[in-house]
């Protein structure tokens, strides 16, 4: 904690002492507290922040021994303004009480940027530094050590507002390292068994020649189409990791294949997924993190944890349940033994 005082002489040029004999804080503000940080391997599941009631994170990490989450998303909410979903801004402490309770049991959080919905801060910011200060703004208010960039549909595609976003991720880890602290950045991106489109590769291209140093590139296993087999989910998962892996030879070549497999995330939408008939069934789960496990795959994650539970009446594609037969936490408990 850091205090401040300031004494200034009314009187004029006169000599003047102060000084502090004592101090007690008695209150807070309700700001976050730092995280512990992260393992080298770990599941963090995605919780959407704009349901309500809210995922209770602590009470979750107490009952299943699930600590790391990553809360999603953060987009723009007027003119460069980032808030959850567009809507609460980060001003209103959301979630940061839950978040506290969470570390101090030594859980942490990531926060996501981007998302399919809404409008993304790249994109709307028109200037590196506006767009800068708003990821700062997050960062600093919830003391994050992990940031993630969801960028998919036409914002991938906009290459003025990828350059944007990735000169502005790297002049934040630039100045995290300047202040001794610590900022992963992981990218989450569109993937199909055959591996990333080019607009994906390119982008990573893009953020490493900027400078930014990307911790993990996150796939979106899911919702593929008539491209792929729907009943064969865990593999396709499979089939897309290893194919983002050969991929990332293009953005890193001097790194090992263990070193680019520690790159990797998968991130399936549990249950029934937008797609129809595409499903990703509890088998598909453990398929795919046996290979995680066996392949040094550094993330698994799931869209999302409210709907890792079974739907009380008829199968549907919902966001607060997976649509098959299941009991409570089933993938949770499966995918939270990678590290």
């Amino acid at each position: 904690i850091r205090v401040q005082f300031e004494a200034a002489d009314l009187v004029g040029e006169s000599v003047m002492e102060a000084a502090v004999d004592d101090l007690e804080i008695t209150a807070s503000t309700g700001g976050a507290i730092p995280g512990g940080g992260f393992p080298a391997r770990f599941f963090a599941p995605y919780v959407d922040t704009l349901l309500y009631p809210a995922f209770p994170l602590a009470q979750t990490a107490g009952q299943i021994n699930q600590k790391y989450f990553t809360l999603a998303f953060i987009t723009d909410g007027g003119v460069c303004e980032a808030k959850w979903g567009g809507i609460i801004g980060v001003s209103g402490n959301h979630m940061i009480s839950d978040v506290n309770q969470l570390r101090t049991m030594g859980g942490d959080i990531i926060v996501s940027f981007g998302g399919a919905n809404g409008s993304e801060l790249a994109v709307n910011c028109q200037t590196v530094a506006s767009l800068q200060g708003q990821y700062q703004a997050v960062i600093d208010k919830y003391i994050l050590t992990s940031v993630d960039f969801d960028v998919e549909g036409s914002a991938v595609l906009n290459q003025t507002a990828n350059t944007r976003r990735n000169q502005a991720i790297a002049s934040l880890q630039t100045f995290a390292r300047s202040q001794n602290r610590e900022l992963k950045v992981s990218f989450t991106l569109a993937v199909l068994p055959t591996g990333l489109d080019q607009s994906g590769v390119s982008l990573l291209q893009n953020a490493a020649a900027s400078g930014v140093e990307i911790s993990t590139v996150n796939i979106m296993a899911m919702d593929y189409g008539p491209i792929a087999n729907p009943n064969t989910m865990g593999q396709n998962a499979i089939d897309a990791t290893n194919a983002t892996i050969a991929q990332l030879l293009a953005v890193y070549p001097n790194k090992t294949l263990s070193q680019r497999q520690a790159m990797l995330g998968i991130t399936p939408m549990i249950g029934l997924n937008d797609v129809f008939p595409e499903v990703f069934t509890i088998p598909d789960a453990n398929l795919v993190f046996n290979f995680a496990r066996a392949n040094n795959i550094g993330r698994l994650s799931m869209w999302s944890m409210t709907r890792d539970k079974q739907c009380p009446v008829n199968p549907q594609v919902s966001p607060v349940c997976s649509g098959i037969v299941q009991q409570t936490f089933d993938f949770t408990n499966i995918f939270k033994h990678l590290q």
